[in-house]
C-alpha cells in the first residue's frame, strides 16, 4: 500500500510542476522539481511504522541531495558540450549519478 501512496504523491507533484511550467516557465518549474517532496512523502510514510529507520533514511537522503546537484551539474555541462544528444546527455548523467549515490549508500553502510 505504501509504495502506491508514494507513486500517487509523486504523480500528483509531478503534475503539478508540468502545469507551472505550461503557465510561468521552466525556471521555476525547476525551482519546484528541486524540493525533494516526494522525499518528504516518503519519509513519513516509511518512518510511520517504524521510527528507528529516519536515520537511515534521512543520511539516505543527503547521499541523493549531493547526487542531484551533481546531476544538475553534469547535464548543464553535457549539454553545453554536446547540445544535439540532450536526451542521451540526460540518461548519461542520470546513471552517472544513480551509480554515485547507490556507491555512497553501499560503501558507507556499516554491517550489522
Amino acid at each position: 500500500m505504501v509504495i502506491i501512496l508514494k507513486s500517487l504523491a509523486a504523480a500528483i507533484i509531478t503534475a503539478i510542476i508540468l502545469l507551472v511550467t505550461q503557465f510561468v516557465g521552466p525556471r521555476l518549474a525547476g525551482a519546484l522539481g528541486g524540493i525533494p517532496i516526494v522525499f518528504a512523502v516518503s519519509y513519513v510514510l516509511i518512518t510511520m511504522g517504524d521510527k528507528s529507520s529516519a536515520k537511515e533514511f534521512l543520511v539516505g537522503g543527503i547521499y541523493g541531495a549531493i547526487a542531484a546537484i551533481l546531476f544538475s551539474v553534469l547535464l548543464i555541462w553535457f549539454n553545453s558540450q554536446f547540445p544535439k544528444y540532450h536526451w542521451i546527455s540526460f540518461a548519461v548523467a542520470y546513471a552517472l549519478c544513480f551509480a554515485f549515490a547507490f556507491g555512497m549508500a553501499h560503501f558507507t553502510t556499516t554491517a550489522k
